[in-house]
């Protein structure tokens, strides 16, 4: 009963705050959107590069349902180290795995790979800016939606 109780307060929670990075992405320019999903593809291919199951969301949520934890603590790192936009990218995986690991869940990412999809033409764009302005190169290979949201 108390891990039902705490199941339901934490599909909720999750819930609201994936509605919330929806309603920032609704905010940005298709261009913006673009820069997000630019560096959420080049986060999820080095966690993949580490050896990271992000090809298949729902696996890595069954196997290792704390990873979404991992990730969302690197969240708050990069925010206190001023990094926002690599912060913002990685939110994307951590509320696509909460979705993908809870039915509850999954129509907010539903909805942010449906904003996301807004900037996939401004990707290549995205990641020459960066380029040159900080001489970063994103890695955007593999830029589809995970297939749990396509």
């Amino acid at each position: 009963m108390l891990h039902a109780l705490f199941k339901g307060w934490a599909s909720k929670r999750y819930a609201k705050e994936a509605e919330t990075l929806i309603q920032h992405l609704r905010s940005l320019r298709d261009r913006d959107v673009g820069l997000v999903l630019a560096i959420a593809i080049h986060h999820r291919n080095k966690l993949i590069e580490t050896g990271a199951g992000m090809n298949d969301l729902s696996a890595l949520a069954k196997a290792q349902p704390m990873y979404q934890h991992e990730l969302a603590k690197a969240v708050n790192v990069l925010t206190r180290e001023s990094r926002q936009q690599d912060a913002l990218g990685l939110q994307v995986w951590v509320h696509s795995l909460r979705a993908a690991a809870d039915p509850a869940v999954w129509p907010a990412g539903q909805t942010l790979w449906q904003e996301l999809s807004r900037g996939r033409q401004h990707i290549d764009a995205a990641a020459k800016a960066v380029r040159k302005e900080t001489g970063f190169e994103l890695d955007t290979s593999n830029a589809e939606a995970p297939r749990e949201f396509s």
